[in-house]
C-alpha cells in the first residue's frame, strides 16, 4: 500500500478505532471508555495506519509501565478485515519499537487468546516469545498463563525484547 501513513492516536480517533476494534474478531473489544484511555492518555505509544481515502486502516494501543520503564504493554493491534496481509500490523508494530527504544525501554509485552492461531502465528514469526511464570501450563504445545484474566482465562503471554 503506497499511500499509508503512520501517526499517533488522537482523541478524534475514537469513534472510528471503536467501530474498527468491532469488526476484528476474535479480538476482544472494549468500551468506549478504554479506547478514550488511549487516546487521552497513552498518545506516544499508540497509533493508526491510515490510508488516504480509506480512513484508519488499524490501530495499535500500548503504553510503557508506570512501575517498570524497561518494559512496555501492547493492549490491542487490530487491523481492518480485507487488509489483514498488508503488512499493516508489522508497521505499527515497527512504529512502537522505535518509540520503545527511544524511550530506553527494552521488552514488550502482550496476551493473547490460546485458541487465536492466526495472532499466536503472526508473533512468533515476529520473535515474540511465550513467557513462563510458576503459573504457566501446557494447552496443545502452549505456554499459557492459568487464570490470567480471572478464573479459567488462559492467556498465553508474550514478550519480545526491542
Amino acid at each position: 500500500m503506497k499511500n499509508i501513513r503512520i501517526r499517533n492516536l488522537e482523541e478524534e480517533d475514537l469513534i472510528q478505532i471503536a467501530e474498527l476494534a468491532g469488526k476484528c474478531s476474535p479480538m476482544i473489544t472494549e468500551k468506549n471508555s478504554v479506547y478514550h484511555l488511549f487516546t487521552k492518555f497513552f498518545k506516544r505509544t499508540s497509533f493508526v495506519v491510515e490510508d488516504h481515502g480509506k480512513g484508519i486502516m488499524g490501530f495499535l494501543l500500548g503504553f510503557i509501565s508506570q512501575e517498570n520503564i524497561n518494559e512496555a504493554y501492547i493492549h490491542l493491534l487490530c487491523v481492518k478485515p480485507g487488509f489483514k496481509k498488508e503488512g499493516l500490523a508489522s508497521c505499527l508494530l515497527k512504529n512502537l519499537f522505535e518509540v520503545l527504544k527511544a524511550a530506553g525501554c527494552r521488552r514488550v509485552f502482550l496476551v493473547t487468546n490460546p485458541r487465536n492461531k492466526v495472532a499466536i502465528s503472526f508473533y512468533k514469526d515476529l520473535g515474540f516469545t511465550e513467557y513462563e511464570t510458576d503459573q504457566t501450563m501446557n494447552i496443545n504445545g502452549l505456554k499459557v498463563a492459568r487464570d490470567y484474566s480471572g478464573p479459567g482465562d488462559h492467556k498465553v503471554v508474550f514478550f519480545k525484547m526491542v
